[in-house]
Protein backbone atom coordinates (compact mmCIF):
# COMPACT_ATOMS: atom_id res chain seq x y z
CA UNK A 1 0.00 0.00 0.00
CA UNK A 2 1.36 3.41 -0.87
CA UNK A 3 1.88 6.15 1.68
CA UNK A 4 0.12 8.69 -0.53
CA UNK A 5 -3.39 8.92 0.87
CA UNK A 6 -5.11 11.75 -0.99
CA UNK A 7 -3.91 14.34 -3.50
CA UNK A 8 -6.12 17.12 -4.74
CA UNK A 9 -5.25 18.55 -8.13
CA UNK A 10 -6.73 21.92 -9.09
CA UNK A 11 -7.86 22.30 -12.70
CA UNK A 12 -8.30 25.29 -14.96
CA UNK A 13 -12.02 25.38 -14.12
CA UNK A 14 -11.33 25.73 -10.42
CA UNK A 15 -12.73 22.30 -9.56
CA UNK A 16 -10.64 19.98 -7.51
CA UNK A 17 -10.31 16.36 -8.58
CA UNK A 18 -8.97 13.59 -6.48
CA UNK A 19 -6.45 11.30 -8.06
CA UNK A 20 -6.76 9.00 -5.12
CA UNK A 21 -8.72 6.52 -7.24
CA UNK A 22 -6.00 6.62 -9.85
CA UNK A 23 -3.28 5.94 -7.27
CA UNK A 24 -5.29 3.09 -5.79
CA UNK A 25 -5.77 1.61 -9.24
CA UNK A 26 -2.04 1.79 -9.97
CA UNK A 27 -1.26 0.32 -6.55
CA UNK A 28 -3.73 -2.53 -7.13
CA UNK A 29 -2.23 -3.24 -10.55
CA UNK A 30 1.24 -3.41 -9.01
CA UNK A 31 -0.09 -5.74 -6.30
CA UNK A 32 -1.68 -8.02 -8.90
CA UNK A 33 1.61 -8.08 -10.81
CA UNK A 34 3.44 -9.06 -7.60
CA UNK A 35 0.87 -11.79 -6.94
CA UNK A 36 1.28 -13.15 -10.48
CA UNK A 37 5.04 -13.16 -9.98
CA UNK A 38 4.56 -15.30 -6.84
CA UNK A 39 1.94 -17.52 -8.52
CA UNK A 40 4.27 -20.49 -9.15
CA UNK A 41 5.19 -20.52 -5.48
CA UNK A 42 1.55 -20.27 -4.41
CA UNK A 43 0.70 -23.02 -6.86
CA UNK A 44 3.32 -25.30 -5.34
CA UNK A 45 2.02 -24.67 -1.82
CA UNK A 46 -1.56 -25.40 -2.91
CA UNK A 47 -0.56 -28.63 -4.68
CA UNK A 48 1.63 -29.69 -1.77
CA UNK A 49 -1.32 -29.18 0.56
CA UNK A 50 -3.55 -31.19 -1.77
CA UNK A 51 -0.95 -33.97 -1.95
CA UNK A 52 -0.70 -34.15 1.84
CA UNK A 53 -4.50 -34.29 2.17
CA UNK A 54 -4.88 -36.97 -0.50
CA UNK A 55 -2.06 -39.05 0.95
CA UNK A 56 -3.68 -38.89 4.38
CA UNK A 57 -6.98 -39.90 2.83
CA UNK A 58 -5.36 -42.86 1.03
CA UNK A 59 -3.62 -44.14 4.17
CA UNK A 60 -6.85 -43.86 6.16
CA UNK A 61 -8.89 -45.48 3.38
CA UNK A 62 -6.65 -48.55 3.21
CA UNK A 63 -6.59 -48.71 7.01
CA UNK A 64 -10.40 -48.59 7.16
CA UNK A 65 -10.81 -51.14 4.39
CA UNK A 66 -8.39 -53.49 6.16
CA UNK A 67 -10.36 -53.28 9.40
CA UNK A 68 -13.59 -53.77 7.44
CA UNK A 69 -12.19 -56.85 5.68
CA UNK A 70 -11.10 -58.28 9.03
CA UNK A 71 -14.62 -57.73 10.35
CA UNK A 72 -16.02 -59.50 7.30
CA UNK A 73 -13.69 -62.45 7.89
CA UNK A 74 -14.68 -62.73 11.55
CA UNK A 75 -18.36 -62.67 10.58
CA UNK A 76 -17.71 -65.26 7.89
CA UNK A 77 -15.86 -67.56 10.27
CA UNK A 78 -18.58 -67.24 12.92
CA UNK A 79 -21.22 -68.21 10.36
CA UNK A 80 -22.08 -71.87 10.86
CA UNK A 81 -22.88 -72.34 7.18
CA UNK A 82 -19.33 -71.43 6.15
CA UNK A 83 -17.25 -74.58 6.38
CA UNK A 84 -13.85 -74.04 4.75
CA UNK A 85 -11.95 -76.97 3.32
CA UNK A 86 -8.23 -77.47 3.99
CA UNK A 87 -6.78 -75.03 1.43
CA UNK A 88 -9.47 -72.45 2.26
CA UNK A 89 -8.40 -72.58 5.91
CA UNK A 90 -4.86 -71.86 4.81
CA UNK A 91 -5.98 -69.02 2.49
CA UNK A 92 -8.20 -67.40 5.13
CA UNK A 93 -5.37 -67.69 7.69
CA UNK A 94 -2.90 -66.03 5.32
CA UNK A 95 -5.49 -63.36 4.51
CA UNK A 96 -6.18 -62.64 8.18
CA UNK A 97 -2.47 -62.37 8.92
CA UNK A 98 -1.88 -60.02 5.96
CA UNK A 99 -4.84 -57.82 6.82
CA UNK A 100 -3.71 -57.58 10.45
CA UNK A 101 -0.24 -56.71 9.17
CA UNK A 102 -1.77 -54.06 6.89
CA UNK A 103 -3.58 -52.51 9.86
CA UNK A 104 -0.37 -52.51 11.92
CA UNK A 105 1.63 -50.95 9.08
CA UNK A 106 -1.14 -48.37 8.55
CA UNK A 107 -1.02 -47.36 12.20
CA UNK A 108 2.78 -47.19 12.04
CA UNK A 109 2.45 -45.02 8.93
CA UNK A 110 0.07 -42.61 10.69
CA UNK A 111 2.38 -42.31 13.70
CA UNK A 112 5.38 -41.85 11.41
CA UNK A 113 3.57 -39.05 9.55
CA UNK A 114 2.74 -37.31 12.81
CA UNK A 115 6.41 -37.43 13.80
CA UNK A 116 7.31 -36.12 10.32
CA UNK A 117 4.90 -33.17 10.64
CA UNK A 118 6.20 -32.45 14.13
CA UNK A 119 9.83 -32.35 12.96
CA UNK A 120 8.90 -30.22 9.94
CA UNK A 121 7.00 -27.75 12.14
CA UNK A 122 9.91 -27.54 14.56
CA UNK A 123 12.37 -26.84 11.71
CA UNK A 124 10.03 -24.20 10.26
CA UNK A 125 9.65 -22.52 13.65
CA UNK A 126 13.41 -22.46 14.12
CA UNK A 127 13.84 -21.02 10.61
CA UNK A 128 11.28 -18.27 11.39
CA UNK A 129 13.13 -17.48 14.61
CA UNK A 130 16.33 -17.19 12.55
CA UNK A 131 18.16 -19.97 14.34
CA UNK A 132 21.46 -21.08 12.77
CA UNK A 133 21.37 -23.80 10.13
CA UNK A 134 23.45 -26.07 12.35
CA UNK A 135 20.59 -26.15 14.87
CA UNK A 136 17.94 -26.73 12.20
CA UNK A 137 19.81 -29.42 10.23
CA UNK A 138 19.05 -32.36 12.60
CA UNK A 139 15.32 -31.67 12.23
CA UNK A 140 15.66 -31.44 8.45
CA UNK A 141 17.47 -34.78 8.38
CA UNK A 142 14.81 -36.29 10.62
CA UNK A 143 11.82 -35.14 8.54
CA UNK A 144 13.48 -36.24 5.31
CA UNK A 145 14.12 -39.70 6.78
CA UNK A 146 10.57 -39.91 8.17
CA UNK A 147 9.09 -38.74 4.86
CA UNK A 148 10.87 -41.51 2.95
CA UNK A 149 9.83 -44.07 5.55
CA UNK A 150 6.21 -42.92 5.30
CA UNK A 151 6.11 -43.70 1.58
CA UNK A 152 7.73 -47.10 2.12
CA UNK A 153 5.19 -47.91 4.84
CA UNK A 154 2.34 -46.76 2.62
CA UNK A 155 3.33 -49.09 -0.23
CA UNK A 156 3.76 -51.99 2.19
CA UNK A 157 0.33 -51.22 3.62
CA UNK A 158 -1.22 -51.23 0.14
CA UNK A 159 0.62 -54.42 -0.83
CA UNK A 160 -0.34 -56.41 2.26
CA UNK A 161 -3.92 -55.19 1.96
CA UNK A 162 -4.12 -56.17 -1.72
CA UNK A 163 -2.72 -59.66 -1.19
CA UNK A 164 -4.89 -60.13 1.90
CA UNK A 165 -8.02 -59.18 -0.04
CA UNK A 166 -6.99 -61.53 -2.85
CA UNK A 167 -6.84 -64.47 -0.43
CA UNK A 168 -10.16 -63.45 1.14
CA UNK A 169 -11.85 -63.34 -2.26
CA UNK A 170 -10.26 -66.67 -3.18
CA UNK A 171 -11.69 -68.33 -0.05
CA UNK A 172 -15.16 -66.83 -0.44
CA UNK A 173 -15.37 -67.58 -4.17
CA UNK A 174 -14.43 -71.21 -3.53
CA UNK A 175 -17.35 -71.54 -1.10
CA UNK A 176 -19.73 -69.81 -3.51
CA UNK A 177 -18.61 -71.93 -6.43
CA UNK A 178 -19.58 -75.07 -4.46
CA UNK A 179 -23.07 -73.65 -3.98
CA UNK A 180 -23.39 -72.59 -7.62
CA UNK A 181 -22.29 -75.93 -9.07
Amino acid sequence: MTLIRHIIVPTHTGKAYSIRCFLLLVNNLLEVKRMNKDEPRGSFIRWQSTTIAQFTYAVNLILGLSVGALGFQVTLLLNEKFIPISWQKCAISISTFLLLLSVAIGLWCVINRLRDFRATAKAARMRENEKPNEDIQPYRDLYKKLGKRTWILFWWQVGTFGIGIFFTILSVMASLSQKLL
